[in-house]
């Protein structure tokens, strides 16, 4: 099966494009996401997942190995086949989808079309477990990401299990402010020392 597809973006659509292979014209569905990447005539590389079914073998693209990665997580869970996903990683990229998914936001999701609440519900459920562990890319920027929502995440464990809701959380640190600090421990020093002011 196909990795990935490298060759000259000959045809470029919303719902799909053609990368040329040496004189082989494949059709590779993508999502908005990744169309927004792509520039016609210019060589392109494009991460496959191989779509087969008894009746269909599809060709379904990513500009970047991350959505195809995000891909793979969201269409495992039960009720998301493979137009939702696209249409999931048209709406978010993966960035987003993990903020989404790390604070519970079932309504910013359900603007997904036909993702219902409780479908967006199960979605959030099933995969933020295995979102944890999910690649974001090579080099400096994905890692430091990676790191700054692992701070988001055990602060709000943290300050949860000291009795505060995330409305409360949200009132004593902004997501600026978590993308900025160095380590856990330097969260949480930051937070208790506002909560003590407010005291």
């Amino acid at each position: 099966m196909f990795e990935y597809l490298k060759g000259e973006l000959s045809l470029k659509k919303l719902e799909y494009a053609v990368i040329d292979v040496n004189g082989i014209g494949y059709k590779v569905n993508i999502s908005l996401k990744t169309y927004e990447k792509l520039v016609l005539g210019e060589e392109t590389k494009l991460y496959i997942y191989n779509y087969i079914r008894e009746d269909m073998f599809k060709l379904i693209g990513f500009a970047e190995e991350k959505e195809r990665n995000l891909f793979e997580i969201l269409i495992n869970v039960n009720g998301i086949g493979v137009s939702l996903a696209l249409a999931i990683l048209s709406t978010f990229d993966v960035e987003g989808m993990r903020d989404i998914v790390f604070r519970e936001d079932v309504k910013l999701l359900t603007k997904v079309p036909k993702l219902g609440i409780k479908k967006a519900q199960k979605l959030i459920v099933d995969v933020k477990d295995k979102l944890k562990g999910l690649q974001l890319g090579e080099g400096a920027a994905g890692s430091s990401s990676l790191k700054n929502h692992q701070i988001e995440e055990e602060l709000y464990m943290a300050l949860e299990s000291l009795g505060y809701s995330q409305k409360d959380i949200e009132k004593l640190v902004t997501r600026e402010e978590i993308m900025a600090y160095e380590g856990i421990e330097a969260a949480i020093k930051d937070v208790l020392r506002k909560i003590q002011s407010k005291l």
